[in-house]
């Protein structure tokens, strides 16, 4: 009857393996797991990267950051002010930049990666 009772827990603990990579009681958050936008603006994930547009004192703040949160410099990026204005963002202070256009309620996002990964995410902003 031991034997039946060690093989079953053992059984149930090697069954529960794989799971156990989910579990990390002394890390910080996992992939995909931190939403909080870190600079005050608006944070959207695009495949498995994060996008957070910021909007601050006559300018627009893009920061892209991987799955884990880690910052990443694009090759390039540009926004779309409501589906009319291009503007090319620029490199800066780790971030990419351009001025706003504050009138506008739609923002798209357009970033390119080193690996030539495309990242595109819309932003809406209400009146």
């Amino acid at each position: 009857m031991m034997r039946w009772i060690v093989a079953t827990v053992a059984g149930l603990v090697l069954a529960t393996l794989p799971f156990w990579r989910f579990y990390a009681p002394f890390a910080g958050a996992s992939a995909h797991m931190d939403h909080a936008p870190r600079h005050g603006g608006q944070l959207a994930m695009v495949g498995d990267h994060h996008i957070e547009l910021v909007r601050h004192r006559g300018s627009v703040q893009v920061f892209v950051s991987d799955a884990r949160r880690r910052p990443i410099r694009p090759r390039e990026g540009r926004i779309v002010f409501d589906q009319v204005k291009s503007v090319p963002l620029a490199w800066r202070d780790h971030r990419l930049i351009a001025q706003d256009q504050p009138d506008a309620r739609e923002i798209e996002t357009a970033v390119v990666l080193h690996d030539g990964t495309s990242l595109t995410i819309a932003f809406v902003f209400s009146p």
